[in-house]
């Protein structure tokens, strides 16, 4: 818990990375004591790396403990996490922002790496390539890994996310793992 209360603070980002063996592993989970000191907190904006986080877990595995924030965030009102995953401490604190955040209007998750996803059951290509004319490479890990996160996304956070809130999981679109331009796209 932060000692200080960051009582102006109304939005907030965060970073993190991690790209080898001497990588810091995060608890993200951890974040909610920024939360809890941040009382005037709006928005709040978590860039995840892949290998950030290694607490992953399997789908059907019910071993989220839900781990309630110390305060009410009643002024929050946007959330979004691109390179959401798997992690356990990710849903967690993403299931205890729900429950703490009587004000929130969108939480949306973006289940790609560099946060290039789209809207689930959207058919379109994703925005990477509406920006370079060509689709994110994305390696088959971390293609399997989006699927199991919509599918964790699902099975953990939809049913704790109240009608008001505008809730949104994007994801990959079908050529992103091949980089193909988007004229091959097009095509298919």
């Amino acid at each position: 818990m932060l000692h200080e209360k960051l009582h102006h603070l109304k939005s907030l980002e965060f970073e993190f990375h991690g790209s080898g063996a001497c990588s810091p592993v995060y608890d993200i989970f951890s974040l909610v004591s920024f939360l809890d000191a941040s009382p005037a907190l709006e928005s709040l904006i978590l860039r995840v790396a892949r290998n950030a986080i290694v607490d992953h877990c399997d789908v059907g595995d019910d071993v989220y403990l839900k781990g309630k924030s110390a305060y009410l965030h009643d002024r929050l009102k946007r959330v979004t996490i691109t390179g959401f995953c798997s992690a356990k401490s990710l849903i967690k604190l993403v299931i205890s922002i729900l429950e703490s955040a009587p004000s929130l209007e969108r939480l949306m998750l973006d289940t790609t790496p560099r946060g290039y996803g789209r809207k689930l059951g959207d058919t379109s290509i994703c925005a990477a390539a509406k920006y370079s004319s060509k689709c994110c490479w994305i390696s088959e890990r971390s293609l399997q890994e989006s699927n199991r996160v919509v599918e964790a996304a699902g099975r953990y956070v939809a049913g704790g996310v109240p009608s008001a809130v505008e809730f949104e999981v994007l994801e990959p679109c079908r050529r992103c793992h091949t980089g193909n331009p988007v004229d091959d796209v097009n095509k298919s």
